[in-house]
């Protein structure tokens, strides 16, 4: 990464960030077990500066996952597909110590993927001024 464009990352940072990930084509996938895979989540958050402080997880039958992990900073979550060799991950932080972005980079190799989509979307953080209130009908 260069310079230019991580500098304007830390910037963007600092307020609240939502980084919204499509990995595609993950070859490794569908060989994958559950619990490897929420291990691999967890490991990649922490690795990433991220504290986890909760964890909920649902497995659908013959297909993938979604894990919600709370965390200090915030939260994150990750969706599987295994049958289209898909995974969706959302990182929520309020906080510049948390790096998303490794995180990111760490699931997309853990997986394999073939592609990667990366939407990153700044967030009111309420310290902004009070929005105008909705006039009635």
């Amino acid at each position: 990464m260069s310079a230019s464009i991580s500098s304007n990352l830390v910037r963007a940072h600092e307020t609240p960030v939502l980084y919204s990930v499509d990995l595609i084509d993950c070859a490794a996938l569908t060989s994958l077990h559950t619990d490897e895979v929420v291990a691999a989540f967890v490991s990649a958050l922490e690795h990433a500066g991220a504290t986890v402080v909760g964890m909920l997880t649902h497995g659908f039958p013959g297909a993938g996952l979604t894990c919600v992990l709370i965390l200090k900073e915030s939260h994150a979550v990750i969706h599987t597909w295994p049958e289209t060799g898909t995974v969706n991950v959302d990182v929520f932080s309020c906080s510049t110590r948390l790096r998303s972005l490794e995180a990111i980079d760490e699931l997309r190799s853990f997986f394999h993927a073939g592609g990667i989509s990366v939407k990153e979307i700044s967030r009111a953080d309420g310290h902004a001024a009070a929005a105008l209130p909705l006039t009635g009908t």
